[in-house]
């Protein structure tokens, strides 16, 4: 028997050879047997509970590595639901952006066109139709606003109105056509002279104006006969032998101040007499001259025979 190893054959053995000595009168050797069941006995319980007992631990162990195994998995499948989770909120992320983009994109586009449609109806509102410059509206305006800074800073300025000689002969001659090819022809040949700062727009009909901030008396003249002098050639050559001239009315702030609607007046004036001395040329207003003929007029008026020897305007 190996020491401290106990069967239950063995305690079984110990049990059999007590009740033989027992029934046979060996009372000592019965009470030795017995002495060794009850051992053997008691030994092979506490290795049975000891094995129970490793078999509990053990099964134990198990479960609980079966418990972190099932943990282990439960983790590894919320990880890989998370995974697959953010995998989408990825997605949904992109598909939001690229919605984002696309409507950010649509709006700059509308915003874009709406702009564009607005700088094509403020420019439509502000040029004249046929030849491109200012309109009479928009020319008034921002020539007010060039004479209000030539006056903060005392600067001279020119005011010319120009008007097409004989321009009704020429759509009454050669058509409205004709006549819409000269007044483009005459906007193109004053914009070869023109500075960026100068402001041009159509008055109405064959009537231009220009302003010329910067610009006195000194420099006008030599000016206004470059003017002239581009109008003052063949407008349609490819067409007809058209020959354009013009008359031109100046006045400066230096002797008209600078008010707009005197100005006006005053280059109008000037203009009258361009087109009642023979046409094709330049006027500059002078006051004191314009009085004097004002004068001359008045008496001559006073007599009829005066009066009717007048000639038309």
């Amino acid at each position: 028997m190996v020491k401290n190893e106990y069967t239950e054959s063995l305690a079984t053995a110990y049990g059999l050879l007590y009740r033989i000595e027992k029934k046979q009168g060996d009372l000592a050797s019965a009470l030795a047997y017995h002495e060794k069941y009850m051992a053997a006995d008691k030994g092979y319980l506490n290795e049975v509970s000891a094995k129970a007992l490793a078999y509990q631990i053990v099964n134990q162990q198990v479960l609980a590595k079966k418990q972190q195994v099932d943990a282990l998995s439960k983790q590894n499948q919320i990880l890989t639901l998370q995974q697959s989770l953010d995998r989408k909120a990825a997605e949904t992320s992109r598909l939001y952006i690229i919605l984002l983009l696309t409507v950010l994109a649509f709006i700059a586009l509308l915003t874009y066109r709406i702009k564009r449609s607005q700088l094509r109806f403020m420019r439509l509102a502000r040029r004249d139709g046929l030849t491109g410059v200012y309109n009479r509206q928009h020319f008034l305006a921002q020539a007010e606003r060039e004479l209000q800074y030539c006056r903060k800073s005392a600067r001279d300025a020119c005011l010319v109105l120009i008007d097409l000689d004989h321009f009704k002969d020429f759509n009454d001659t050669y058509g409205h056509a004709t006549g819409d090819r000269v007044l483009m022809h005459a906007v193109q040949s004053c914009q070869t002279h023109l500075r960026s700062t100068d402001v041009f727009g159509r008055l109405g009909g064959e009537e231009f104006g220009v302003l010329l901030p910067e610009c006195g008396l000194d420099q006008v003249v030599g000016r206004v006969e470059q003017l002239r002098l581009a109008i003052a050639t063949v407008a349609d050559a490819d067409v007809l032998d058209v020959v354009v001239s013009a008359s031109f009315g100046v006045a400066a702030t230096a002797c008209s101040g600078y008010e707009l609607r005197e100005l006006l007046i005053h280059a109008d004036d000037a203009l009258y007499q361009a087109k009642n001395t023979g046409r094709n040329r330049a006027v500059v207003f002078d006051r004191m001259a314009n009085l004097a003929r004002e004068e001359l007029r008045k008496s001559r008026v006073g007599t009829p025979a005066a009066a009717a020897s007048q000639p038309n305007a």
